[in-house]
């Protein structure tokens, strides 16, 4: 497990339901970040460090959560904000005190969504700009490397 900042980790590990046909790599990225007394982990896959809660990015991205045997939160504790992603089922997680963001499958190996998985929604693009509203300067993406603003916002004009 790497820390990122004072609070804030990651590691990765491999999706428990990956297999060869599908279009993403078998190692996944999670997260653990520290909100006072409440650890809380997103997206995460074992092995996992211990924590008090768990937060989802998609409802897909349950991956080892529930050999963990932690409650799942429907919204995210106080310090952190959920802000609508890509797809109307996906949440990014906007981490103030750390100026990061969480994003989920909107944005997958220093790119926007795949091109398979392109949406009819024509507000999806719209809700990635209206994430650089925000002062972030990390970018923690569930697959692939943390990255930075300007990665995150070259991606949106590509």
């Amino acid at each position: 497990m790497d820390e990122l900042r004072p609070g804030l980790w990651t590691w990765t590990g491999e999706h428990p339901e990956w297999t060869p046909e599908l279009t993403w790599g078998p190692e996944v990225r999670s997260y653990a970040v520290q909100i006072e007394e409440m650890r809380v982990l997103i997206d995460p896959v074992l092995p996992a460090p211990r924590a008090d809660a768990v937060l989802l990015t998609v409802p897909w991205h349950r991956r080892d959560t529930d050999e963990l045997d932690l409650p799942v939160l429907d919204e995210p504790p106080g310090g952190i904000e959920a802000r609508p992603g890509y797809f109307p089922e996906e949440q990014v997680f906007w981490l103030p005190e750390h100026r990061a963001i969480v994003v989920g499958d909107s944005y997958m190996d220093g790119h926007r969504a795949p091109f398979e998985w392109a949406t009819d929604d024509p507000d999806a693009p719209k809700r990635l700009r209206a994430l650089l509203e925000l002062p972030f300067e990390l970018v923690l993406p569930t697959h692939g490397d943390v990255t930075d603003r300007a990665a995150f916002e070259s991606s949106l004009d590509a």
